[in-house]
């Protein structure tokens, strides 16, 4: 796969071989090439330059290169490819890639690249950075949004603090949609599988003259979910399916050549998603006795006394019970501004976004069909993104990057944060269910908060290449980042059953509430990101290399003052990262494989843990993990043993464990008290507990031991069409899914100086004490397999695909955690799915 015809036509000009095909790849790309954070449409190309179709051009260098070329490791994933293996959004990525995963936290999805991931639940930018058509996405549910029209993915791994900045300390994600190019292209599609999933979409993409050209895009989808609802009168039954997914979005793209020196692109993109998933918190384990409360059972069954299949908590994963429908609801309109400007030394690139994002939250925090809390939040995210950069090519030898950037985000609660008390906890323990419903109104209010936050950031940034020979290359890049941030939270009621809540305001310099003011707080962060790299081509198929990298995620705040506290209202502090990797890739006509191994040195991780608090609600609670120690192998590779057959694979090493002295404020359990889930496990059974826990040395969320997968596709070409069989299994080894917590603790820490912390206090004198040092919330391993049959007819216009994922239905955990309130609960993956999708799809 090698750019043999690049390096002809370099050869024939007299110059050297990587300048030619740089240039070349300049000229084949059009001046509008794709670039990762400005994204441009390839509108204006040439048709001058001779290359190798089979070279795969990536821009993870923000710039325009052949793939093995980068000293980095990246996977390349083609619209196409995806499609046969049933991506649909960022979340499916991880079944066809290793070292990736995407995980949840609550409402929001989190993604963990080897072992980097977020564990903090809430409103909080993820540390592996997203980028839609060069757009950073702040909001982490855009992770969730089908996305109908990929043209390609490109997934980053390791720290990318120079070239990415901010929150990229373990990695980017860079999603090019179709753009126009010099020639009209479209498909349309409608897709019906199980749990009646139904989904539409279109795009259409080509020039309007010789100046403009358009894409629009066009998705639809609505399913009546997965999820089983207990049925509310027949024990051990269910009642049909809930947590329904509902998606529509839009997207438009303007390109145009204003001279043969200056282009632009004008994008727009709205998109909606109700996607309630992430907000199942029914207990599926370690159920206290609270929901042994009337209402918690099928009516008629024994009180007090508790008959499994007669309580109303699932006995299965995917089961679940709430006394109204969650929502997540979130709206996203998006645009962004594109220019290029050639000059005599290179070319000058400026980005400019804005974005607008509204979350409305109603969730069921005791997951049950007791009437006793719900919760309900609307915020706004409102964002800025401006990045110009200079490309500089005119210095022989050379490739130098300068840039600059400027972030601002604004997020407010629209409505506060709210949580309601029902019946059961307003002394009306007389209720049955009768077939009719709870009014929500009959709840009254325990308390209500609001928070407010502004991050603002700048940086300026440097990257040069210096190419010694044909060969030896040598990368130096730093960027520096500043970030100022302002939060601010008012509280409303303090708690207590208040049926007339009135507002009041904290004191910022004690614990005492005063009216007048608010708890205002500010932190700045500021960190130099610098990169190395040194990569050696062996020959024109392979080359080797080295690199050092470093990354960064900035501080964050509690979205609620502590205990009503403003001296416990403090920041966590920044993480950052330190990357060292080494590497191979090659690169034949038939074959392609890269190989590498990286150690990371992880400093200050920012964790949380999520309580219910009566007369507070539903705390997350922040802290730093000192340190963590990641290190790994990992290895890719594309194989075409035949004509018109395609085989991919890699797998991926990993071991990514806590530093010493992470003392977290962990879920444990009380041997001493029995709850009612019923679990034949009685660790499972115990009502959970919050215990100081020593995890040093433990296992990193999200950080399997090993993962690999296998894939392919076989093309049986009739006329211009054909069938093509894809197939694709993804294995995990068994991992810690979201909270790190063990079954034991300590029974009496206060952090007093010198004290250490004791785990196995907790079940000390009881059978399980063996148990105390092991990790409670794990997922087993398992394996994934999707396939799919496509038919094109001879003009390869009309399409006919059927298709399933996890087909061998494996049921695998989205999310893992609990807290001594509710007990643990765990919303399940996807299980079995399948369908047929019909399409129609043109290139002139």
């Amino acid at each position: 796969m090698r750019e043999i015809g690049i390096d002809s036509v370099a050869a024939n000009r007299g110059t050297p071989a990587w300048l030619g095909r740089k240039a070349a790849l300049a000229a084949a790309m059009g001046c509008t090439a794709l670039t990762a954070t400005l994204a441009a449409p390839a509108y204006a190309q040439s048709a001058n330059v001779t290359t190798d179709e089979s070279a795969i051009i990536v821009t993870a260098q923000r710039r325009s290169e052949a793939l093995e070329d980068v000293p980095m490791t990246v996977n390349y994933l083609s619209g196409e490819t995806l499609a046969n293996a049933g991506v649909n959004s960022v979340r499916d990525l991880a079944n066809v890639t290793t070292g990736f995963s995407l995980g949840q936290g609550g409402s929001v999805p989190q993604p963990a690249m080897r072992g980097v991931t977020t564990l903090i639940n809430g409103s909080y930018e993820n540390n592996v950075a997203v980028y839609i058509d060069g757009v950073y996405q702040t909001v982490p549910a855009a992770m969730n949004i089908d996305l109908p029209n990929i043209a390609n993915v490109q997934i980053l791994k390791g720290p990318q603090g120079t070239l990415y900045g901010r929150n990229a300390t373990g990695g980017a994600i860079l999603v090019q949609t179709i753009t126009p190019g010099d020639r009209w292209e479209g498909r349309a599609e409608a897709t019906y599988a199980n749990f009646d999933d139904k989904r539409l979409s279109a795009y259409v993409a080509g020039p309007l003259n010789d100046m403009f050209g358009i894409a629009l895009t066009g998705y639809l989808r609505e399913t009546d979910g997965y999820f089983k609802k207990l049925s509310r009168t027949q024990g051990g039954e269910t009642d049909g399916h809930t947590f329904g997914l509902k998606q529509e979005a839009f997207r438009a793209k303007l390109a145009t050549d204003f001279s043969d020196s200056i282009r632009a692109t004008l994008g727009y993109a709205y998109t909606r998603s109700k996607d309630a998933r992430g907000v199942h918190f029914s207990p599926i384990e370690n159920a206290p006795l609270s929901y042994n409360l009337p209402g918690g059972r099928i009516p008629g069954s024994p009180n007090p006394a508790v008959v499994n299949g007669e309580l109303l908590l699932p006995q299965k994963l995917g089961q679940t019970a709430f006394d109204f429908d969650p929502t997540v609801d979130i709206k996203q309109n998006e645009a962004f501004l594109n220019l290029e400007f050639d000059t005599a030394i290179g070319q000058i690139r400026s980005l400019t976004a804005w974005q607008d994002s509204r979350t409305r939250t109603n969730y069921d925090f005791d997951g049950s069909y007791l009437p006793a809390f719900y919760s309900t939040s609307r915020q706004g995210d409102r964002t800025i993104q401006q990045t110009l950069d200079y490309q500089i090519d005119a210095v022989e030898g050379l490739d130098l990057l300068l840039g600059g950037q400027y972030f601002n985000i604004k997020s407010d609660n629209k409505d506060p944060t709210t949580t309601y008390f029902g019946y059961v906890f307003q002394g009306r323990t007389n209720y049955v269910y009768d077939g009719t419903e709870i009014p929500l109104s009959t709840y009254i209010i325990d308390n209500q908060y609001t928070f407010n936050r502004t991050k603002e950031a700048f940086a300026v940034y440097a990257d040069a290449t210096i190419h010694f020979t044909d060969s030896l290359s040598l990368n130096v890049g730093g960027r520096y980042s500043v970030e100022d941030q302002n939060v601010e939270s008012v509280k409303v009621g303090r708690g207590g059953f208040a049926a007339n809540p009135q507002v009041f305001l904290f004191d910022t310099n004690s614990s005492a509430v005063a009216p007048g003011y608010g708890a205002k707080k500010s932190s700045s962060y500021d960190k130099f990101t610098p990169r190395v790299s040194l990569r050696y081509e062996i020959n024109p198929s392979t080359s080797v290399y080295a690199s050092y990298t470093q990354g960064f995620k900035s501080g964050e705040w509690n979205s609620a003052v502590p205990n009503n506290d403003p001296r416990l209202w403090i920041d966590v502090d920044q993480e950052s990262i330190e990357a060292f990797e080494v590497g191979v890739k090659s690169a034949s006509s038939s074959f392609r494989f890269d190989l590498a191994g990286f150690y990371y040195d992880y400093t200050d991780l920012q964790v949380s843990t999520t309580t219910f608090v009566p007369g507070f609600g539903t705390l997350v609670l922040l802290q730093n993990a000192p340190k963590a120690e990641i290190y790994g192998a990992e290895g890719n590779f594309e194989w075409e043993p035949i004509e018109n057959a395609h085989i991919r694979g890699g797998a991926t090493w990993l071991h990514a464990r806590y530093g010493d002295n992470f003392l977290f404020s962990g879920v444990s359990v009380n041997p001493a008290s029995t709850g009612v889930s019923g679990r034949s496990d009685p660790l499972k059974n115990f009502v959970n507990t919050t215990r100081t826990q020593d995890l040093s040395g433990k296992q990193m969320s999200r950080a399997p031991n090993f993962a690999a997968y296998l894939g392919g596709d076989y093309r049986i070409p009739m006329g211009e069409g054909g069938f093509v069989l894809a197939a694709n299994l993804k294995y995990t080894d068994s991992y810690v899914v979201t909270n790190p917590s063990i079954w034991g603790g300590d029974l009496n820490y206060t952090g007093a100086p010198g004290q250490t912390v004791d785990n196995g206090e907790v079940l000390a004198g009881t059978p399980y004490a063996d148990k105390s040092n092991k990790q409670r919330f794990r997922q087993s391993g398992y394996v994934l397999v999707n396939a799919s049959i496509t038919w094109s007819d001879a003009s390869d216009r009309i399409f006919v695909r059927l298709w399933g994922n996890n087909l061998t239905d494996e049921r695998y955990r989205l999310h893992y955690s609990g807290t001594s309130t509710f007990g643990t609960y765990s919303p399940m993956a996807e299980p079995r799915t399948y369908g047929a999708t019909i399409g129609y799809k043109f290139k002139e």
